[in-house]
């Protein structure tokens, strides 16, 4: 009997969480020798590279010429055409809805994965357009994926798919401790480390405005923060550093490799991560398995990973006073520290190891064939 063919769809390739979980996930179920696995996604992309490298087979599709451009379904259905798999797993909206086409009938099942819903941070007419974006992939998909509770709240809520509805299931990410092994810290050693894209989501031009409140107190004054990351607001965030009496304190080394985003987080003391918004952020995971506490804004899927006064500090709104007085709390007592740092390792290990994430989606893809 031949392997399930499954086809992951993830439009933006670029270094971040989305990526890594479904590369992470992908090698998972080829290693599994229980699968076929197929990947599209953009190209020239690091998730292409790396997928291509590690024997999956890849197709490339740009998916950004325009949301709505009336060409993509006929170019996505053309790929799916040559690899025939026997389930579709798209990632986020932008894979989702042009598998909902009319151009595009779906004749095999669809998993569908909400890694954050994003319209709900959009302008009010983006916003109405995007939840009815939501609701059509949801009302098609054989099975929704929610990486995070909030999403699976906000589901229900937005009348997107009802909590009782059999077809959701929440799969959280994770970590391979695999990835880890043989890290070794940067020659440099940091206090503080922010790893995320230079987008507004992440919020990084804040993190300048922590450093100024920090270099206010004599405690503070000498910390060094390690920023990592690129993407559209980069040069603002540069032009921001530049100017900011804070800037000696501060390096920012723009995207980098993920093995050297783990060599970053082995050199630093604290992760902060002051989004506006997530899905489940895979960061703090990898931090709080380093043995790093994390100082996080206090939003939906980064509140489930970061437990305030157990793994880190959650704050409440946006004021970098109270970031910064949290981090004085935090390096200022060693013993804390250290009851975070094993907290955080034992809470990977308990909830977010990969391994337990690939198995349940393995399961899933066997529960969806066998009632085709």
């Amino acid at each position: 009997m031949s392997r399930p063919r499954i086809l992951h769809i993830l439009p933006d390739g670029s270094p971040g969480g989305g990526a890594t979980a479904v590369l992470g996930l992908c090698r998972d179920l080829v290693r599994s020798g229980d699968f076929d696995v197929s990947l599209v996604t953009r190209p020239g992309s690091a998730l292409l590279t790396a997928a291509t490298e590690a024997g999956i087979r890849t197709e490339a599709l740009d998916f950004f010429t325009g949301r709505l451009d009336p060409r993509l379904p006929g170019r996505l259905a053309e790929r799916i055409d040559r690899i025939q798999p026997d389930i579709i797993h798209a990632h986020g909206a932008r894979a989702g809805l042009p598998l909902t086409s009319p151009r595009h009938r779906i004749s095999r099942p669809l998993v569908y994965t909400v890694h954050g819903y994003h319209h709900a941070n959009k302008p009010l007419p983006l916003r109405a357009l995007g939840r009815l974006a939501e609701r059509r992939i949801a009302g098609q998909a054989h099975a929704v994926v929610f990486v995070a509770g909030a999403d699976r709240d906000s589901a229900d809520r937005e009348a997107i798919l009802g909590r009782d509805d059999p077809r959701g299931h929440g799969i959280p990410n994770g970590i391979d401790p695999a990835d880890f092994a043989g890290i070794e810290p940067l020659d440099q050693r940091f206090d503080l480390v922010f790893a995320g894209r230079a987008h507004p989501q992440k919020n990084p031009l804040f993190l300048v405005d922590i450093m100024e409140r920090l270099r206010e107190h004599l405690a503070g004054s000498g910390l060094r923060l390690l920023m990592i990351g690129g993407g559209p607001l980069e040069p603002a965030l540069r032009a921001r550093i530049a100017a900011s009496p804070a800037r000696a304190a501060i390096t920012l080394a723009g995207a980098l490799p993920r093995a050297e985003v783990l060599r970053a987080l082995r050199s630093a003391r604290l992760l902060v991560l002051p989004s506006l918004w997530e899905g489940h952020p895979i960061a703090p995971i990898e931090a709080l398995h380093c043995g790093l506490p994390v100082v996080a804004s206090k939003i939906g899927g980064t509140s489930e990973i970061v437990i305030d006064g157990e793994t880190g500090r959650l704050i409440d709104g946006f004021d970098p006073r109270d970031y910064a007085a949290a981090i004085l709390d935090l390096l200022g007592n060693p013993a804390r520290h250290a009851r975070l740092a094993e907290n955080g390792r034992l809470l990977v290990a308990a909830r977010y190891l990969r391994s337990a994430g690939s198995a349940a989606h393995a399961k899933l893809y066997h529960a969806l064939m066998r009632r085709r």
